[in-house]
């Protein structure tokens, strides 16, 4: 556990210093994770639902729902939506707490292109809310949830893990730069 705690030092220090290439290494007792490593995945969607090559939006868009496993995907929070998808809001200003929208555009407001991720704890709510997370509105965010039907479409439910990757750039990497990932 200390190793992990140390590592995330680690990791804040080195963005700090500016563009350095960093094995994203998420902490259990903060994120939820058991010992795994978070990668980036690209625009493409060639994941495979992995911390190290996970699902895109479009993936799981795209998937049948019928496993009840938890899987990584990245995506950018757009938005929020109370209720049903036609309350959506795509605003930093939202006050809905308990869910987000992921898309694989950083710059989408179209329900179409999102995905809903329930955040049905208080601990999820404060990780990755809107209104508890303004400055990472239509910022980079990888998290473990089990695919499921989330307001009348696929989405994640049961959150266990996440991390925020700011200042990443889903469309600018490419399957085969996933382990060369620079963030700035």
């Amino acid at each position: 556990m200390l190793s992990l705690k140390r590592n995330s030092l680690a990791v804040f220090c080195l963005l700090l210093v500016g563009c350095q290439k960093v094995d994203l290494a998420v902490d259990p007792e903060v994120h939820g994770a058991e010992d795994a490593e978070a990668r980036a995945d690209n625009i493409v969607g060639t994941g495979e639902g992995t911390a190290e090559r996970p699902y895109t939006v479009k993936d799981i868009r795209s998937k049948s729902l019928s496993g009840s496993e938890p899987v990584w995907t990245i995506g950018y929070m757009v938005g929020t939506a109370a209720r049903s998808m036609s309350n959506a809001l795509f605003i930093a200003e939202a006050d809905n707490r308990s869910n987000i929208l992921l898309s694989s555009d950083s710059l989408c407001n179209d329900t179409a292109r999102c995905i809903p991720v329930e955040l049905s704890s208080d601990k999820w709510k404060a990780a990755f809310s809107l209104p508890a997370n303004v400055e990472h509105f239509r910022k980079c965010l990888i998290v473990k949830a089990v695919p499921s039907r989330y307001l009348n479409r696929k989405g994640l439910r049961s959150v266990s893990a996440g991390l925020w990757i700011d200042g990443f750039d889903l469309a600018a990497v490419t399957p085969n730069e996933w382990g060369n990932i620079v963030l700035h």
